[in-house]
Protein backbone atom coordinates (compact mmCIF):
# COMPACT_ATOMS: atom_id res chain seq x y z
CA UNK A 1 0.00 0.00 0.00
CA UNK A 2 1.32 3.43 -0.96
CA UNK A 3 2.37 5.53 2.03
CA UNK A 4 0.18 8.60 2.51
CA UNK A 5 2.03 11.92 2.23
CA UNK A 6 1.36 14.30 5.10
CA UNK A 7 1.01 17.86 3.85
CA UNK A 8 1.27 21.26 5.56
CA UNK A 9 3.14 20.12 8.66
CA UNK A 10 4.57 23.57 9.35
CA UNK A 11 1.21 25.33 9.38
CA UNK A 12 -0.67 22.64 11.33
CA UNK A 13 -0.66 24.56 14.63
CA UNK A 14 -1.13 28.01 13.12
CA UNK A 15 -2.59 30.50 15.62
CA UNK A 16 -5.31 32.19 13.55
CA UNK A 17 -5.86 34.91 16.15
CA UNK A 18 -2.49 36.46 15.19
CA UNK A 19 -3.49 37.52 11.66
CA UNK A 20 -3.66 41.28 12.29
CA UNK A 21 -0.47 41.25 14.32
CA UNK A 22 1.36 39.42 11.53
CA UNK A 23 -0.01 41.83 8.92
CA UNK A 24 1.42 44.82 10.81
CA UNK A 25 4.86 43.21 11.17
CA UNK A 26 5.09 42.36 7.46
CA UNK A 27 3.80 45.75 6.29
CA UNK A 28 6.34 47.64 8.40
CA UNK A 29 9.14 45.22 7.45
CA UNK A 30 8.61 45.74 3.70
CA UNK A 31 8.56 49.52 4.22
CA UNK A 32 11.84 49.24 6.13
CA UNK A 33 13.43 47.27 3.30
CA UNK A 34 12.31 49.99 0.87
CA UNK A 35 14.03 52.52 3.14
CA UNK A 36 17.20 50.42 2.65
CA UNK A 37 17.57 49.81 6.36
CA UNK A 38 20.20 47.23 7.35
CA UNK A 39 21.66 47.92 10.80
CA UNK A 40 18.32 48.16 12.61
CA UNK A 41 16.36 45.63 10.57
CA UNK A 42 16.34 43.43 13.68
CA UNK A 43 13.24 45.39 14.68
CA UNK A 44 11.33 42.92 12.47
CA UNK A 45 13.52 39.79 12.38
CA UNK A 46 14.44 37.49 15.25
CA UNK A 47 18.21 37.37 15.87
CA UNK A 48 18.08 33.59 15.28
CA UNK A 49 15.74 33.57 12.31
CA UNK A 50 16.46 31.47 9.23
CA UNK A 51 16.39 32.74 5.64
CA UNK A 52 16.02 29.93 3.08
CA UNK A 53 16.75 31.02 -0.50
CA UNK A 54 16.88 29.20 -3.81
CA UNK A 55 20.18 28.25 -5.49
CA UNK A 56 22.16 31.38 -6.26
CA UNK A 57 20.75 33.10 -3.16
CA UNK A 58 21.89 30.74 -0.42
CA UNK A 59 20.78 30.09 3.15
CA UNK A 60 21.32 32.64 5.92
CA UNK A 61 21.42 31.43 9.53
CA UNK A 62 20.63 34.28 11.89
CA UNK A 63 20.19 38.02 11.54
CA UNK A 64 23.86 38.89 10.96
CA UNK A 65 24.23 36.46 8.05
CA UNK A 66 21.06 37.91 6.53
CA UNK A 67 22.43 41.44 6.86
CA UNK A 68 26.00 40.71 5.72
CA UNK A 69 25.41 37.95 3.16
CA UNK A 70 22.15 39.12 1.61
CA UNK A 71 21.24 42.75 2.29
CA UNK A 72 24.73 44.24 1.90
CA UNK A 73 25.71 42.52 -1.40
CA UNK A 74 22.21 43.04 -2.78
CA UNK A 75 22.28 46.79 -2.13
CA UNK A 76 25.84 47.04 -3.50
CA UNK A 77 24.73 45.40 -6.75
CA UNK A 78 21.40 47.22 -7.17
CA UNK A 79 20.74 50.87 -6.34
CA UNK A 80 17.45 52.78 -6.03
CA UNK A 81 15.81 49.46 -5.21
CA UNK A 82 12.04 49.49 -4.63
CA UNK A 83 10.15 46.40 -3.45
CA UNK A 84 6.53 46.06 -4.59
CA UNK A 85 4.37 43.25 -3.16
CA UNK A 86 1.83 42.62 -5.92
CA UNK A 87 -0.15 40.21 -3.75
CA UNK A 88 -0.01 39.36 -0.08
CA UNK A 89 -1.96 36.84 2.00
CA UNK A 90 -1.76 36.65 5.80
CA UNK A 91 -3.39 33.91 7.87
CA UNK A 92 -2.55 33.68 11.55
CA UNK A 93 1.22 33.55 12.09
CA UNK A 94 1.95 33.00 8.40
CA UNK A 95 2.25 35.42 5.51
CA UNK A 96 3.02 35.00 1.82
CA UNK A 97 3.56 37.36 -1.08
CA UNK A 98 4.83 37.63 -4.61
CA UNK A 99 5.96 40.72 -6.42
CA UNK A 100 8.88 42.53 -7.99
CA UNK A 101 11.79 44.71 -7.10
CA UNK A 102 12.78 47.50 -9.47
CA UNK A 103 16.39 48.66 -9.33
CA UNK A 104 19.41 49.80 -11.33
CA UNK A 105 22.37 47.46 -11.81
CA UNK A 106 25.16 49.73 -10.54
CA UNK A 107 27.41 47.21 -8.77
CA UNK A 108 28.94 43.80 -9.45
CA UNK A 109 26.28 41.07 -9.62
CA UNK A 110 27.19 37.40 -10.07
CA UNK A 111 30.53 38.56 -11.47
CA UNK A 112 28.88 40.91 -13.99
CA UNK A 113 30.21 44.46 -13.94
CA UNK A 114 27.68 47.32 -13.62
CA UNK A 115 25.57 47.92 -16.73
CA UNK A 116 23.40 50.74 -15.25
CA UNK A 117 20.37 48.95 -16.67
CA UNK A 118 17.07 49.08 -14.87
CA UNK A 119 15.98 45.55 -13.99
CA UNK A 120 12.92 43.83 -12.58
CA UNK A 121 13.63 41.21 -9.92
CA UNK A 122 10.71 38.82 -9.38
CA UNK A 123 10.31 37.09 -6.01
CA UNK A 124 8.03 34.99 -3.78
CA UNK A 125 8.16 35.02 0.03
CA UNK A 126 6.78 32.92 2.88
CA UNK A 127 7.15 34.22 6.45
CA UNK A 128 6.55 32.70 9.88
CA UNK A 129 6.02 35.30 12.63
CA UNK A 130 6.24 34.66 16.37
CA UNK A 131 6.08 37.30 19.12
CA UNK A 132 5.99 40.10 16.51
CA UNK A 133 9.26 38.95 14.90
CA UNK A 134 9.92 36.98 11.72
CA UNK A 135 11.47 33.65 12.75
CA UNK A 136 11.65 31.94 9.35
CA UNK A 137 11.62 33.23 5.77
CA UNK A 138 11.43 31.03 2.66
CA UNK A 139 12.35 32.92 -0.52
CA UNK A 140 12.45 32.34 -4.28
CA UNK A 141 14.21 35.09 -6.26
CA UNK A 142 14.31 34.96 -10.05
CA UNK A 143 18.03 35.56 -10.53
CA UNK A 144 18.01 33.74 -13.93
CA UNK A 145 15.48 36.36 -15.08
CA UNK A 146 17.73 39.17 -13.84
CA UNK A 147 20.72 37.69 -15.65
CA UNK A 148 18.66 37.45 -18.84
CA UNK A 149 17.89 41.18 -18.57
CA UNK A 150 21.64 41.79 -18.29
CA UNK A 151 22.31 39.78 -21.45
CA UNK A 152 23.23 36.39 -19.94
CA UNK A 153 21.02 33.36 -20.64
CA UNK A 154 22.17 30.74 -18.11
CA UNK A 155 20.04 28.12 -19.90
CA UNK A 156 21.77 28.83 -23.21
CA UNK A 157 18.50 28.87 -25.13
CA UNK A 158 17.33 25.57 -23.62
CA UNK A 159 14.92 27.08 -21.09
CA UNK A 160 11.42 25.69 -21.35
CA UNK A 161 10.21 29.04 -22.64
CA UNK A 162 11.04 27.48 -25.99
CA UNK A 163 7.88 25.37 -25.60
CA UNK A 164 5.73 28.45 -25.10
CA UNK A 165 3.75 30.06 -27.87
CA UNK A 166 5.98 32.47 -29.80
CA UNK A 167 4.82 35.93 -30.68
CA UNK A 168 4.31 36.46 -34.38
CA UNK A 169 6.89 39.24 -34.61
CA UNK A 170 10.40 38.49 -33.30
CA UNK A 171 13.40 40.65 -34.13
CA UNK A 172 16.22 38.44 -35.34
CA UNK A 173 18.65 37.65 -38.11
CA UNK A 174 15.90 37.30 -40.73
CA UNK A 175 13.38 39.67 -39.13
CA UNK A 176 14.44 43.29 -39.13
CA UNK A 177 13.40 46.00 -36.69
CA UNK A 178 11.36 47.89 -39.27
CA UNK A 179 9.35 44.72 -39.99
CA UNK A 180 8.69 44.36 -36.25
CA UNK A 181 7.50 47.99 -35.97
CA UNK A 182 5.30 47.85 -39.07
CA UNK A 183 3.96 44.42 -38.06
CA UNK A 184 2.85 45.20 -34.51
CA UNK A 185 1.43 48.57 -35.64
CA UNK A 186 -0.79 46.88 -38.22
CA UNK A 187 -1.80 44.01 -35.95
CA UNK A 188 -2.78 46.13 -32.95
CA UNK A 189 -4.27 49.27 -34.49
CA UNK A 190 -5.47 48.28 -37.95
CA UNK A 191 -6.41 44.62 -37.39
CA UNK A 192 -7.74 45.60 -33.93
CA UNK A 193 -6.00 42.75 -32.09
CA UNK A 194 -5.78 44.97 -29.04
CA UNK A 195 -4.72 42.23 -26.62
CA UNK A 196 -1.51 41.88 -28.64
CA UNK A 197 -0.37 44.95 -26.72
CA UNK A 198 0.36 42.54 -23.85
CA UNK A 199 2.65 40.55 -26.14
CA UNK A 200 4.69 43.47 -27.45
CA UNK A 201 4.62 46.04 -24.63
CA UNK A 202 6.20 45.55 -21.20
CA UNK A 203 3.78 45.51 -18.29
CA UNK A 204 5.27 48.71 -16.83
CA UNK A 205 5.88 50.45 -20.18
CA UNK A 206 6.21 54.24 -20.04
CA UNK A 207 4.42 56.06 -22.87
CA UNK A 208 5.13 59.78 -23.09
CA UNK A 209 3.13 62.26 -25.15
CA UNK A 210 2.51 66.02 -24.94
CA UNK A 211 -0.94 65.31 -23.49
CA UNK A 212 0.10 62.93 -20.70
CA UNK A 213 2.53 60.25 -19.58
CA UNK A 214 1.33 56.75 -18.64
CA UNK A 215 3.14 53.97 -16.83
CA UNK A 216 1.24 50.74 -17.46
CA UNK A 217 0.48 48.41 -20.35
CA UNK A 218 -3.21 48.64 -19.42
CA UNK A 219 -3.06 52.38 -20.14
CA UNK A 220 -1.92 51.58 -23.70
CA UNK A 221 -4.88 49.19 -24.03
CA UNK A 222 -7.36 51.81 -22.77
CA UNK A 223 -5.94 54.51 -25.02
CA UNK A 224 -6.14 52.19 -28.04
CA UNK A 225 -9.78 51.30 -27.29
CA UNK A 226 -10.63 55.00 -26.87
CA UNK A 227 -8.99 55.99 -30.16
CA UNK A 228 -10.58 53.16 -32.14
CA UNK A 229 -14.02 53.99 -30.74
CA UNK A 230 -13.68 57.47 -32.29
CA UNK A 231 -11.78 56.47 -35.44
CA UNK A 232 -12.68 52.80 -36.14
CA UNK A 233 -11.27 52.77 -39.69
CA UNK A 234 -7.96 54.37 -38.78
CA UNK A 235 -5.03 53.40 -40.98
CA UNK A 236 -1.38 53.86 -40.02
CA UNK A 237 0.76 54.10 -43.12
CA UNK A 238 4.43 53.73 -42.21
CA UNK A 239 6.55 56.20 -44.13
CA UNK A 240 9.88 55.31 -42.57
CA UNK A 241 11.52 53.49 -39.66
CA UNK A 242 15.07 54.11 -38.50
CA UNK A 243 16.79 52.36 -35.63
CA UNK A 244 19.99 51.45 -33.84
CA UNK A 245 21.11 49.06 -31.10
CA UNK A 246 20.39 45.38 -30.47
CA UNK A 247 17.62 43.31 -28.90
CA UNK A 248 19.54 42.48 -25.70
CA UNK A 249 20.85 45.93 -24.76
CA UNK A 250 18.01 47.90 -26.31
CA UNK A 251 16.91 49.11 -29.73
CA UNK A 252 15.98 52.75 -30.27
CA UNK A 253 13.58 53.20 -33.19
CA UNK A 254 11.79 56.14 -34.75
CA UNK A 255 8.66 55.51 -36.80
CA UNK A 256 7.08 58.19 -38.99
CA UNK A 257 3.41 57.50 -39.73
CA UNK A 258 0.75 58.99 -41.99
CA UNK A 259 -2.67 58.28 -40.46
CA UNK A 260 -6.03 58.40 -42.23
CA UNK A 261 -9.34 57.98 -40.39
CA UNK A 262 -13.01 58.95 -40.22
CA UNK A 263 -14.39 60.60 -37.08
CA UNK A 264 -17.28 58.20 -36.42
CA UNK A 265 -17.48 58.11 -32.62
CA UNK A 266 -17.95 60.50 -29.71
CA UNK A 267 -14.99 61.15 -27.42
CA UNK A 268 -12.03 63.44 -26.82
CA UNK A 269 -12.68 65.45 -29.99
CA UNK A 270 -16.36 65.92 -29.22
CA UNK A 271 -19.40 64.46 -30.94
CA UNK A 272 -18.97 62.40 -34.09
CA UNK A 273 -18.71 64.55 -37.23
CA UNK A 274 -18.29 61.86 -39.88
CA UNK A 275 -15.39 63.89 -41.29
CA UNK A 276 -12.28 62.31 -42.74
CA UNK A 277 -8.90 63.33 -41.36
CA UNK A 278 -5.29 62.79 -42.37
CA UNK A 279 -2.39 63.59 -40.08
CA UNK A 280 1.13 62.57 -39.15
CA UNK A 281 2.56 60.87 -36.06
CA UNK A 282 6.12 60.21 -34.94
CA UNK A 283 6.61 57.36 -32.45
CA UNK A 284 10.01 56.61 -30.93
CA UNK A 285 10.30 53.25 -29.17
CA UNK A 286 12.92 51.69 -26.93
CA UNK A 287 12.71 47.91 -27.35
CA UNK A 288 14.33 45.17 -25.28
CA UNK A 289 13.86 41.47 -26.04
CA UNK A 290 10.99 42.11 -28.49
CA UNK A 291 9.02 44.30 -26.08
CA UNK A 292 8.52 48.05 -26.06
CA UNK A 293 9.67 49.33 -22.66
CA UNK A 294 9.45 53.07 -23.42
CA UNK A 295 7.65 55.07 -26.11
CA UNK A 296 7.52 58.76 -27.07
CA UNK A 297 4.63 59.89 -29.27
CA UNK A 298 4.03 63.21 -30.98
CA UNK A 299 0.75 63.46 -32.92
CA UNK A 300 -0.27 66.39 -35.11
CA UNK A 301 -3.33 67.22 -33.00
CA UNK A 302 -3.82 70.61 -34.66
CA UNK A 303 -4.14 68.92 -38.08
CA UNK A 304 -6.94 66.73 -36.69
CA UNK A 305 -8.70 69.73 -35.12
CA UNK A 306 -8.45 71.84 -38.29
CA UNK A 307 -10.09 69.09 -40.34
CA UNK A 308 -12.84 68.67 -37.74
CA UNK A 309 -13.63 72.40 -38.01
CA UNK A 310 -11.96 73.44 -34.75
CA UNK A 311 -9.01 75.65 -33.92
CA UNK A 312 -6.50 74.65 -31.23
CA UNK A 313 -7.47 77.72 -29.17
CA UNK A 314 -11.20 77.03 -29.38
CA UNK A 315 -10.69 73.35 -28.58
CA UNK A 316 -8.53 74.02 -25.49
CA UNK A 317 -11.08 76.56 -24.22
CA UNK A 318 -13.80 73.95 -24.68
CA UNK A 319 -11.80 71.34 -22.75
CA UNK A 320 -11.11 73.77 -19.89
CA UNK A 321 -14.85 74.44 -19.61
CA UNK A 322 -15.44 70.68 -19.53
CA UNK A 323 -12.78 70.51 -16.77
CA UNK A 324 -10.85 68.05 -18.89
CA UNK A 325 -7.78 70.31 -18.77
CA UNK A 326 -6.88 71.69 -15.34
CA UNK A 327 -3.88 72.13 -13.06
CA UNK A 328 -4.04 68.49 -12.02
CA UNK A 329 -3.27 67.52 -15.61
CA UNK A 330 0.29 68.71 -14.99
CA UNK A 331 0.77 65.62 -12.84
CA UNK A 332 0.37 63.54 -16.00
CA UNK A 333 3.46 65.08 -17.55
CA UNK A 334 5.51 66.13 -14.52
CA UNK A 335 7.67 62.99 -14.64
CA UNK A 336 7.73 62.73 -18.42
CA UNK A 337 11.51 62.82 -18.63
CA UNK A 338 12.41 60.58 -15.70
CA UNK A 339 15.09 58.14 -16.77
CA UNK A 340 13.96 54.52 -16.89
CA UNK A 341 16.52 52.89 -19.16
CA UNK A 342 20.01 53.88 -20.18
CA UNK A 343 19.88 54.58 -23.92
CA UNK A 344 23.15 54.50 -25.83
CA UNK A 345 23.40 57.10 -28.58
CA UNK A 346 24.40 55.92 -32.03
CA UNK A 347 26.14 58.66 -33.95
CA UNK A 348 27.58 58.95 -37.44
CA UNK A 349 28.73 61.85 -39.62
CA UNK A 350 25.18 62.61 -40.77
CA UNK A 351 23.78 62.68 -37.22
CA UNK A 352 26.51 65.06 -36.07
CA UNK A 353 25.89 67.36 -39.02
CA UNK A 354 22.13 67.33 -38.49
CA UNK A 355 22.39 68.13 -34.78
CA UNK A 356 24.88 70.92 -35.45
CA UNK A 357 22.63 72.47 -38.12
CA UNK A 358 19.53 72.11 -35.97
CA UNK A 359 21.19 73.95 -33.09
CA UNK A 360 22.18 76.76 -35.47
CA UNK A 361 18.62 76.94 -36.77
CA UNK A 362 17.29 77.31 -33.22
CA UNK A 363 19.78 80.19 -32.83
CA UNK A 364 18.18 81.80 -35.93
CA UNK A 365 21.13 81.20 -38.23
CA UNK A 366 18.94 81.13 -41.33
CA UNK A 367 21.90 81.38 -43.72
CA UNK A 368 22.36 77.63 -43.37
CA UNK A 369 19.01 76.96 -45.07
CA UNK A 370 20.43 77.52 -48.55
CA UNK A 371 23.54 75.55 -47.62
CA UNK A 372 21.68 72.50 -46.36
CA UNK A 373 18.25 72.49 -48.02
CA UNK A 374 17.49 71.74 -51.64
CA UNK A 375 15.60 74.50 -53.44
CA UNK A 376 12.69 72.03 -53.79
CA UNK A 377 12.77 71.04 -50.10
CA UNK A 378 9.53 70.59 -48.19
CA UNK A 379 8.95 70.73 -44.44
CA UNK A 380 5.89 69.14 -42.82
CA UNK A 381 4.67 71.44 -40.06
CA UNK A 382 2.04 71.07 -37.29
CA UNK A 383 -1.47 71.76 -38.48
CA UNK A 384 -0.92 69.61 -41.56
CA UNK A 385 0.92 72.50 -43.22
CA UNK A 386 3.57 71.89 -45.87
CA UNK A 387 6.20 74.57 -46.48
CA UNK A 388 8.07 74.82 -49.79
CA UNK A 389 11.39 76.41 -50.73
CA UNK A 390 13.81 78.50 -48.68
CA UNK A 391 11.52 81.47 -48.17
CA UNK A 392 8.59 79.54 -46.70
CA UNK A 393 10.85 77.38 -44.55
CA UNK A 394 12.65 80.44 -43.21
CA UNK A 395 9.36 82.24 -42.48
CA UNK A 396 7.75 79.36 -40.60
CA UNK A 397 10.85 78.86 -38.43
CA UNK A 398 11.23 82.58 -37.84
CA UNK A 399 7.58 82.95 -36.79
CA UNK A 400 7.91 80.00 -34.44
CA UNK A 401 11.18 81.08 -32.82
CA UNK A 402 9.96 84.64 -32.33
CA UNK A 403 7.25 83.32 -30.02
CA UNK A 404 9.86 82.75 -27.29
CA UNK A 405 11.94 85.17 -25.28
CA UNK A 406 14.14 82.32 -24.11
CA UNK A 407 14.50 78.95 -25.79
CA UNK A 408 16.76 76.10 -24.71
CA UNK A 409 17.45 73.05 -26.85
CA UNK A 410 18.12 69.80 -24.96
CA UNK A 411 18.83 66.63 -26.93
CA UNK A 412 18.12 63.58 -24.79
CA UNK A 413 19.29 60.95 -27.24
CA UNK A 414 19.99 60.58 -30.93
CA UNK A 415 20.47 57.90 -33.53
CA UNK A 416 21.63 57.64 -37.12
CA UNK A 417 21.81 54.82 -39.61
CA UNK A 418 22.82 54.22 -43.20
CA UNK A 419 21.34 51.74 -45.66
CA UNK A 420 22.54 50.86 -49.16
CA UNK A 421 21.02 52.96 -51.97
CA UNK A 422 19.06 55.05 -49.46
CA UNK A 423 19.62 58.60 -48.17
CA UNK A 424 21.12 58.83 -44.65
CA UNK A 425 18.20 59.25 -42.23
CA UNK A 426 18.64 60.25 -38.59
CA UNK A 427 16.39 60.90 -35.63
CA UNK A 428 16.55 62.71 -32.33
CA UNK A 429 14.22 63.57 -29.50
CA UNK A 430 14.28 67.09 -28.14
CA UNK A 431 12.48 69.36 -25.70
CA UNK A 432 11.69 72.92 -26.62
Amino acid sequence: MKKKIIHSKLTKNNNLSKTKETEKVLEKMVDALNDHRIKDIGEFFSSTFNWFGNYGCGTKKGLKEFQNNWQVPFQKAFSNKVCIDEARIVVGEWGASFGRQEAFHTGIFMGIKPTNKKVEIRYMDFWKVKNKKIVNNWVMVDFPGVLKQLGFDIFNGEGWEKFDKKNKFQIGKDFKVEKFIYGITEEIWENKKINSVYDYYKKDVIVRSPRKTTYKCNDVINSTIDTLSQFPNRQLIGEDVIWSGDNKNGILSSHRILSTATHKGNGFYGKSTGKKVIYRVIADCFIIDNKVVEEWIVRDESAILNQLGLTAKKFVEMKIKEKFFNKRCLNSISNAFDVKNIITNNSNEFTKTYISNFKKLIDKDFDLLKKNYERSAQTFWPGGKINYSYEQIKKIWSDFLNCFEELELIIHFFSGMTEPILPPPSCHKVDN
